[in-house]
């Protein structure tokens, strides 16, 4: 199946829009894990990181669903 372009741009953006928004909380979570590690706080940089990976997931999942959807799914007629 060939990609199309996308047909509603308001949905692209907005659901680009969330998913950058979580990378960058994500970015500030492993951040925040590093900076715990680095002060010897093992709990600290752990439950950061945790928080990271799963917001690192939801980020490209909102960005990579919402593409897939704009440009792959068939749209009614």
């Amino acid at each position: 199946m060939a990609a199309r372009p996308p047909q509603n741009t308001t949905a692209l953006v907005a659901g680009f829009g969330i998913g950058i928004l979580w990378l960058i909380m994500a970015g500030l979570s492993l951040w925040s894990s590093i900076r715990g590690y680095a002060n010897e706080r093992w709990d600290w940089g752990l439950a950061w990181a945790i928080i990271g990976v799963l917001l690192l997931a939801a980020g490209l999942s909102a960005m990579i669903g919402t593409w897939w959807h704009q440009t792959r799914v068939k749209q009614p007629e």
